[in-house]
């Protein structure tokens, strides 16, 4: 698929700066760092999300982002990490290829993903939770 960054980047064709490979997932620094170092785990099938990846792909893409966070706390001694994904254009997916963030933290202090939402009604809560059941 060429006309997608990261596809071309598992074909060689255009540059990253490649920390590790394995047969089903890459992973690379991100151009735009967040963090130092900031690296993003891709399947190298191309998916534009999570629910996209055939399920016996997934570990092998996790399994990835877990030897790159030990990676990078070996060589970094980071005090924490945030890692995770955006799913879909509303939660600012800019490529559309499936890839997981791995962003290594300094210092105490961090608030986490949970300051990303709006909050909810903790009222809801058993309502939520049977809805997703039910799904």
């Amino acid at each position: 698929m060429t006309d997608c960054l990261f596809c071309r980047i598992v074909a060689g064709a255009s540059p990253a700066q490649v920390v590790h490979e394995a047969p089903g997932a890459l992973a690379f620094l991100d151009a735009f760092p967040a963090a130092r170092p900031h690296v993003l785990v891709i399947p190298r099938a191309h998916v534009p999300t999570l629910v996209d990846l055939d399920d016996a792909e997934v570990g092998e893409l996790f399994g990835v982002v877990k030897v790159i966070q030990r990676k990078i706390q070996t060589a970094f001694q980071p005090k924490g990490f945030n890692v995770g994904w955006n799913h879909g254009r509303a939660a600012g997916q800019h490529v559309y290829h499936l890839h997981v963030h791995v962003l290594p933290r300094y210092s105490e202090g961090g608030r986490g993903v949970q300051l990303l939402g709006t909050g909810g009604d903790p009222d809801e809560l058993a309502t939520l939770a049977a809805a997703v059941r039910a799904a």
